[in-house]
């Protein structure tokens, strides 16, 4: 692969970010960054670390110190994907309720066309060391992705997981390079079928503010018990994180929910004079 080939598939690949969540051992961030610089990737978001700086990060790192400036820390796991558009939550097995789930390799070749056909930012999401990711953190993701493993011994750290995903992600995007997409916008309306799109996604930052509007309307018709909401707000997540809105969707859905809160309070009249009906409630 020639300088410039390889600098195509750096740039495809800045756009995957992988997020570590309350890592205890230094030594799983440094050799994080030496497998994430060796198959071209460059963007690590350390959620809450337990142990940050050390020394054993940059002796683990062994080469790729220069990321090592580049990783971005914060509190929480909703600040760290809070501009991704497709998200992936590491997963060893089902939780709560059934979630969209791929396998490592399929997963790569979904985030890589969504880079190379939607400029999306993709997010892959890996949990603590001792328990992984908690419900409530993997209810964030999109998809849970998880990797064929030897039934009998499955056991990964979680280096050599971010290992396993980075290599099926040079491999998608290097398979990409080789047959190069139509460009213009598309969007995946089924697997494996695709179709031009007028509209960006939204954001995670933006379904942060929908969920909670979503579940305020339900509440205010008394469809959901606001102080029994079971498995609801769950399954409510996983059918728009699997439909992924755009910005037109998303825009006339939350005027929808604010003219149903309108009608609801008495605030609303046909002449759609109303003092409350708002597209976008924060």
């Amino acid at each position: 692969m020639n300088p410039t080939d390889n600098a195509a598939l750096s740039a495809t690949l800045s756009h995957v970010r992988i997020v570590m969540v309350n890592t205890t051992l230094p030594a799983n961030i440094g050799s994080a960054l030496r497998a994430m610089k060796t198959m071209g990737l460059s963007k690590l978001v350390l959620v809450a670390p337990k142990t940050y700086p050390h020394p054993d990060i940059d002796a683990l790192a062994a080469g790729a110190t220069d990321l090592i400036e580049q990783i971005e820390i914060v509190e929480t796991l909703e600040q760290a994907i809070q501009d991704c558009h497709l998200v992936f939550g590491t997963s060893a097995r089902s939780r709560t309720i059934p979630w969209p789930l791929l396998d490592a390799r399929p997963a790569a070749q979904k985030s890589m066309q969504a880079v190379t056909q939607q400029n999306q930012e993709v997010a892959i999401v890996f949990g603590r060391e001792d328990r992984g990711l908690t419900n409530e953190e993997l209810a964030l993701a999109n998809y849970h992705v998880t990797i064929p493993v030897n039934t009998d011994y499955g056991v990964l750290n979680v280096a050599q997981a971010i290992q396993v995903i980075c290599y099926e992600m040079r491999m998608a995007a290097m398979e990409l390079a080789e047959v190069q997409p139509d460009q213009s916008a598309t969007m995946q309306v089924i697997d494996g079928q695709s179709m031009h799109w007028d509209e960006p996604l939204v954001t995670h930052q933006d379904m942060d503010k929908f969920y909670p509007h979503l579940e305020t309307m339900l509440a205010e018709i008394e469809f959901m018990d606001p102080n029994n909401k079971r498995l609801l707000p769950l399954r409510l997540r996983r059918l728009f994180g699997r439909i992924q809105l755009d910005k037109m969707e998303y825009h006339l859905l939350r005027g929808i929910f604010s003219r149903v809160q309108a009608m609801r309070h008495g605030t609303w009249t046909p002449s759609g004079k109303s003092t409350t009906d708002h597209e976008d409630q924060s």
